[in-house]
């Protein structure tokens, strides 16, 4: 199952590569982050433990950097969850890139989940509410790097 979020922030990748590689600011537009042991900058191939707040229930799992490039890709994989249901199978991959242009950065966020246990048939319903019915919310990450001029 894959999501994909695109946002247009006004700002160089230069101004926003920051907020992106510090686990610090991570944290703080990563929505469903509650914690992060990392600190500092993501280094490759970097393991960290990461607790995440998802449908109302707490995860916890392994996180490791798989990819990065200088202010255009910085890519997770999360892995080895632990929870109150067995989603030791659960794998996600987050991959986050950056695209300058025009002195704007365009941020595609695409999370790819595999071993999710959730019915095939329910798949589409899922993507139609992610795609259609999500709550607009305020894009964290857009505002942080504007405020910041």
């Amino acid at each position: 199952m894959h999501i994909v979020e695109h946002s247009i922030i006004d700002r160089p990748a230069s101004k926003v590569w920051p907020f992106i590689i510090a686990a610090e600011y991570f944290q703080l537009w990563n929505t469903k982050i509650i914690s992060l042991e990392a600190k500092g900058q993501f280094l490759l191939n970097q393991p960290f433990m990461t607790r995440y707040r998802m449908n109302g229930k707490e995860m916890q799992c392994i996180s490791t950097v798989t990819a990065l490039e200088n202010e255009r890709l910085l890519e997770i994989q999360h892995t080895n969850y632990v929870s109150n249901k067995d989603n030791s199978q659960l794998s996600v991959c987050e991959r986050i890139t950056l695209k300058e242009w025009a002195h704007r950065t365009i941020v595609t966020k695409d999370v790819e989940v595999k071993h999710h246990q959730v019915p095939w048939i329910l798949i589409p319903l899922i993507w139609l509410t992610m795609k259609f019915g999500k709550p607009v919310e305020p894009d964290k990450l857009k505002q942080m790097c504007e405020a910041n001029a």
